[in-house]
């Protein structure tokens, strides 16, 4: 995108703050729309970077439509608002105005605005469990849920699906994989939140305890990564049709163990048990297979993503700089 574009971002949590900064680095106008800005955690991610926040929920329908009126030109939106996991779980009628509702009414409002193009964040939750082979952008999707938030983040993309055709506007949904990363943790992610306050706990020399079910066998996927992929698809010529999906993962399956290993790798000296952990409301996901995301790759001209030691090494390099009160490069 050129320099005289101007993107909306909905949800200052990880995916918002970091695509911000890769939006920024290009040249690219950015708003960052969030119902509680959480203004240090943007400074601390975006620096002094030149950009917009404005403070009104989603669900607001009034307030919404009054701070759009107040901006510029919107060409494109990022859309990271949601509630996740537990959170979603607490109230199925919340969650489907706040992942379902609210994000549609954006979408509409996009498409009558001369907005080019929409993308959205949804989950690689939707792919059905068992999968016979890594998982590709036209894996089988699930048809039996107990998690809210993956269902409605299905029904989210089905009826973007049906508004891109109906309007012309084009929408990417972006399915990642379990994200971690320096984040606020605003929506609800529990898993994500665990993984932070526990590397935190090695970066300060203190034993580290893994709940036995923060997950199962599932994937991670760094955040850096999750913002990758996402900025890329808000230039992206699509081919065939207005709607079109990406997967995003680290490609690797990640167990319970695995990620100990990895945490004794970033901190030898640090005891790193596994613990039972709480009841939970959610069942964490799992994938016995990991994603295969070469044709997103080369649709998206992003690099691959980083792997699980890359990635946590990363991690640990960032939150080592947070604790010092440096400002992320």
């Amino acid at each position: 995108m050129t320099a005289t574009k101007h993107v909306l971002i909905t949800g200052a949590g990880m995916v918002g703050a970091y695509t911000a900064r890769l939006l920024l680095d290009s040249g690219v106008a950015v708003t960052i729309l969030d119902r509680s800005v959480p203004s240090a955690y943007l400074a601390s991610v975006l620096g002094d970077r030149e950009y917009e926040t404005v403070e009104v929920d989603l669900t607001d329908v009034s307030g919404v439509d009054a701070a759009l009126e107040r901006m510029p030109q919107i060409d494109g939106i990022v859309h990271t608002a949601a509630l996740i996991a537990a959170r979603a779980q607490r109230d199925l009628l919340e969650t489907v105005d706040v992942n379902i509702t609210a994000t549609l009414r954006l979408a509409r409002w996009a498409s009558e605005h001369g907005v080019r193009r929409f993308v959205a964040i949804s989950s690689w939750s939707v792919f059905a469990e068992a999968q016979p082979s890594p998982i590709v952008r036209d894996s089988a999707i699930e048809t039996q849920f107990t998690s809210y938030y993956v269902a409605a983040k299905l029904a989210m993309e089905h009826l973007l699906s049906a508004l891109a055709h109906s309007s012309g506007l084009e929408v990417a949904a972006i399915r990642p994989t379990v994200i971690y990363g320096y984040g606020p943790n605003m929506g609800g992610g529990v898993g994500s939140a665990i993984i932070e306050a526990q590397v935190l706990n090695g970066i300060a020399g203190r034993p580290i305890v893994l709940p036995s079910n923060i997950i199962s066998r599932t994937e991670l996927v760094y955040v850096e990564d999750v913002a990758a992929f996402t900025a890329a698809a808000l230039d992206v010529p699509f081919e065939n049709a207005p709607f079109e999906w990406f997967v995003v993962g680290s490609q690797q399956t990640t167990t319970l163990e695995e990620l100990a290993h990895t945490l004794r790798e970033q901190f030898p000296f640090v005891s790193v048990t596994i613990q039972d952990g709480a009841a939970s409301s959610v069942i964490p996901p799992r994938q016995d297979q990991p994603t295969d995301v070469t044709a997103s790759i080369a649709r998206l001209g992003v690099r691959p993503p980083l792997t699980r030691t890359e990635g946590f090494a990363e991690f640990v390099r960032v939150l080592r700089s947070v604790e010092r009160g440096d400002v992320q490069p």
